[in-house]
């Protein structure tokens, strides 16, 4: 049988070129999607199809993630094994961890990533962690939406989504932060006592030079006192902040106040270092939890602001005026649940079911909780 010598170079010069193909070691990927472009597999709108592709990757590859960019350390010669540590979290919680064990399995999860690609420390904003994007490892707790609310203030967002009170988005809003940041920072806590981690609140700061570190002890103290003197002087408190035109001029009062350190900009962040990478998880019903956890904020959102009351002055035709009390938001209720739809991931429930849902259930006290809007800015 004669061998066609052209027909197998030609061959040969196919397989050659499909190799090529794969990730060059040395080289730096802009992005997770331009890897998967290379290696021709789909970039899916899935978080978890993209993470079972990017671990069928780095069985074959070493990778080292700085932000969204990937290098390639180098290739095996043999793949990996994947390791399967998932693990289903069941979410029939009650009594005070009806948040916390689930958000507890979800930052478990989170770090997960991160240690799968060689980083033991995590610097991350609250609308970073919470904040869905396809781009960032993260827990996807907020829609996108809510970052159009921080950016262009609840009055706006109340007009352009049709919310009957202004009042209630600035309530709404507050009450969701609230109760998703103490919720954050009561499983750190937890998890911290385990010594599965070590966390801080921190500064982070951005220098015209382009540099990006966390603000050392005297810098944090400095920046702390530019604060409170703006404060002072302007009579603004951290509540009026929260309007994105205010907190922008504040923080140009505090960079010129501190102009010798020459920052571009700062803000405050979690910083959470792995001690105990050995209790890592990784959750089957990840989507399910996340879910689980919303409609729980969503419910204690919705019985805190049936119960908001406003106190007016009425006034009597004898003797002084007298100081009554008015439920906030009564006849509110739909948008309240709207309200959810738009800032929630996955919060998706008819309002009558709801309603139906929570005559069902025992009356959940309102906590009360101190106002920090600080890692907000």
């Amino acid at each position: 049988m004669m061998i066609d010598k052209n027909k197998l170079i030609g061959e040969m010069i196919v397989f050659m070129g499909r190799k090529k193909k794969g990730l060059e070691v040395g080289n730096t990927y802009k992005s997770l999607k331009e890897i998967f472009d290379i290696l021709k597999l789909e970039y899916s709108k899935s978080a978890d199809s993209r993470k079972a592709k990017l671990k069928k990757i780095e069985s074959e590859y070493k990778l080292e993630r700085k932000g969204n960019s990937y290098t390639v350390l180098e290739r095996y010669d043999t793949p990996k094994e994947i390791l399967d540590k998932r693990k289903e979290t069941k979410g029939n919680f009650t009594g005070k961890g009806k948040y916390e064990t689930l958000m507890d399995s979800l930052i478990l999860d989170w770090l997960s990533e991160y240690k799968n690609n060689n980083e033991i420390e995590v610097n991350i904003a609250f609308t970073q962690l919470f904040l869905k994007d396809d781009e960032l490892i993260n827990i996807p707790i907020l829609s996108p939406i809510y970052k159009e609310l921080l950016n262009n203030g609840y009055e706006n967002f109340a007009r352009k989504f049709n919310i009957g009170k202004k009042d209630l988005v600035n309530i709404y809003a507050e009450k969701l932060y609230l109760i998703t940041s103490k919720c954050l920072e009561t499983a750190l806590n937890r998890l911290q006592r385990q010594e599965i981690i070590t966390w801080s609140k921190e500064i982070n700061i951005k220098y015209y030079s382009g540099d990006d570190v966390l603000a050392d002890k005297d810098l944090k103290l400095e920046i702390k006192q530019a604060e409170q003197e703006i404060y002072e002087e302007t009579k603004l408190t951290p509540f009026h902040r929260r309007n994105p035109k205010v907190n922008k001029a504040f923080k140009n009062k505090v960079y010129r106040k501190l102009g010798k350190h020459q920052i571009s900009s700062y803000w405050n962040v979690y910083s959470i270092e792995i001690l105990d990478d050995e209790k890592l998880i990784e959750i089957d019903n990840y989507k399910e939890v996340i879910k689980d956890l919303t409609i729980r904020f969503h419910e204690s959102i919705f019985i805190s602001l049936l119960k908001k009351k406003y106190k007016f002055k009425k006034e009597m035709a004898l003797g002084k005026p007298r100081i009554e009390e008015r439920l906030a938001f009564v006849q509110q209720e739909e948008d309240m649940i709207k309200l959810s739809g738009l800032l929630l991931i996955n919060y998706t429930k008819d309002y009558n079911d709801f309603l139906n849902e929570l005559m069902s259930k025992e009356e959940i006290e309102e906590e009360e909780i101190e106002m920090d809007f600080s890692l907000l800015f």
